[in-house]
């Protein structure tokens, strides 16, 4: 009698580590490829080890069945862990292309699957090694406040600033509970080497069913759907910020399914991280970048954190005792005057004391000497200082605060729209004695006056507006669209450069266009980027 087919039955656990997806699978193949033959090796290293093993197992001779294997395989299998140990030691000693170590992989020790523990650690390690694949968004952790009062008999300090404290079971225990029941997911949670944040990485997977067969049988596995992502979010240590992963690795798109699963993961993240009385939210900063230390600088547990453009000094203490000790600065600066006038004077006593140098005979070609119309102009000097004043130790290709692209929206009126018009008018009107003017002024100031949409306008201009559009706080000025957008390897370096070369005009240039917002999007309104709360961005 043939055993009966085992039935899959909907439910909502998690996926395990050990479930495993077949050797050529779309998103295993290539996540191998991009790896690096020496992180390849590590990886195999590091699946081996003991406490590993039942998560990453490995085909050996003991599984080997001549009736369904394949006869003509290109590689044999191990008879136990200890000589694929010796195998990938091997490796390490020789040189050689990483396409051999693929291949061994895949079509060698791990033919029968790579589990979802040996891809989650892939990803994370090309993370490591690449920080700037993948596009994220830094989001706050934030406090929602009860709106039930409290007791008078309990006494409570400092309630706005707690943080949820993290542990990493409790808080994945929270999110299974909460995503389960919507989508089947599995979970990786782990520290990074020389990094201070803890890396959670959620490969979604759009099934009722919980089940090895169908990570197999998935339209994904066959490469025809998108609905199996993985999504990463990133916690720094100390810091009140979650990092999200906005894309996925180049060369992959995202569909409207992943859009909405990943929305889902999204809203249960800070549920996850609330408890009974302190209910959290992720509110929105402004500031997206591809660098992971771009974010960990602007929004990380150092002290670069409101310290971005000319404010960078403070930050990487370029100063020799406090700026703030006048004093000492005083008597420091007193001392460097003193020492400057006698180096001077001694300069000025050896002048014709001195003999001039006697020629030497040099071998090969003559060093060329700099003339005068080559060296730098006075004005080439003061743009640079100017630089140098406005940026600080920022705006530097190696200062790790690379942002590809950085977009601001002028929400200033247009000069003249108001008090010049009236002025103007108010003047002609004492000199002719007449308010025929004045009026002319008036009706030209409302032709002009433009109304802007909805979808441009922030929550505070959303609510000064009355039900026709019109704006009860600033009624009569007229405020233009205007957009300025930055994009390049680089942004803020490139604008360094610009002000260095004269190009921009680095005295009246304003104090966003050197990155001390720290946002890659924002409103401009009286010369800063709007904040709230304090926080830049938010």
């Amino acid at each position: 009698m043939a055993p009966r087919a085992q039935l899959s039955i909907p439910s909502t656990e998690s996926l395990p580590h050990a479930f495993r997806l077949p050797a050529n699978n779309r998103e295993v193949v290539r996540t191998m490829n991009k790896l690096a033959r020496k992180t390849l090796i590590d990886l195999a290293l590091f699946w081996l080890r003991k406490k590993n093993r039942q998560f990453a197992p490995a085909y050996l001779y003991s599984d080997h069945d001549p009736d369904f294997d394949e006869v003509d395989a290109p590689y044999d299998p191990a008879h136990d862990y200890e000589e694929l140990h010796d195998i990938y030691k091997e490796f390490a000693t020789r040189k050689g292309g990483k396409r051999d170590v693929v291949d061994r992989i895949l079509e060698g020790d791990w033919r029968s699957g790579v589990s979802l523990f040996q891809l989650a650690t892939a990803e994370i390690q090309h993370l490591v090694d690449h920080s700037n694949a993948l596009r994220w968004n830094a989001k706050r952790i934030a406090k929602i406040e009860s709106t039930k009062p409290r007791p008078q008999n309990i006494e409570v300090t400092n309630t706005s600033e707690h943080l949820p404290r993290f542990h990493g079971q409790t808080f994945l225990l929270n999110l299974r509970r909460e995503v389960s029941p919507l989508l089947k997911a599995h979970y990786y949670l782990g520290r990074v080497d020389g990094w201070p944040i803890t890396i959670l990485r959620v490969y979604v997977h759009d099934s009722p069913y919980a089940t090895e067969a169908s990570l197999k049988t998935a339209p994904e596995a066959r490469g025809t759907s998108d609905s199996s992502k993985a999504v990463f979010f990133v916690f720094p240590d100390g810091s009140p910020y979650v990092y999200v992963s906005l894309s996925t690795h180049f060369g992959q798109t995202v569909g409207p399914e992943a859009r909405q699963l990943r929305d889902i993961l999204l809203q249960a993240v800070p549920k996850a991280l609330s408890r009974p009385s302190n209910r959290y939210e992720l509110q929105n900063t402004n500031l997206s970048a591809r660098d992971l230390n771009t974010l960990l600088k602007f929004r990380g547990p150092g002290r670069t954190n409101a310290a971005a453009g000319g404010w960078s000094i403070f930050a990487e203490n370029s100063f020799s005792q406090s700026a703030l000790d006048y004093a000492i600065a005083q008597r420091l600066k007193g001392k460097d005057t003193e020492q400057s006038k006698s180096k001077s004077q001694t300069d000025t006593g050896k002048e014709n004391t001195t003999p001039p140098p006697k020629p030497t005979a040099s071998r090969g070609r003559p060093k060329r000497k700099i003339s005068v119309s080559e060296a730098p102009s006075p004005a080439a000097k003061r743009q640079k200082e100017v630089a140098e004043g406005r940026f600080g130790v920022s705006g530097t290709v190696d200062d790790g605060l690379a942002m590809e692209r950085f977009e601001v929206r002028i929400d200033d009126p247009f000069p003249g729209s108001e008090g010049d018009a009236v002025g103007q008018a108010a003047s002609a009107a004492g000199s002719d004695g007449s308010g025929a003017n004045i009026q002319n002024a008036q009706v030209s100031k409302r032709t002009r006056k433009g109304r802007q949409s909805l979808l441009d306008k922030s929550l505070e201009d959303i609510d000064a507006t009355d039900p026709d559009g019109s704006s009860i706080q600033n009624s009569e000025s007229w405020v233009p669209d205007v957009r300025v957008a930055f994009q390049g390897a680089h942004v803020f370096a490139g604008i360094r450069e610009l002000v260095e070369q004269g190009v921009v005009d680095g005295e009246k240039m304003p104090g966003w266009m050197t990155g001390e917002a720290g946002v890659s999007v924002g409103a401009v309104k009286e010369g800063r980027v709007r904040t709230k709360g304090g926080v830049p961005g938010v």
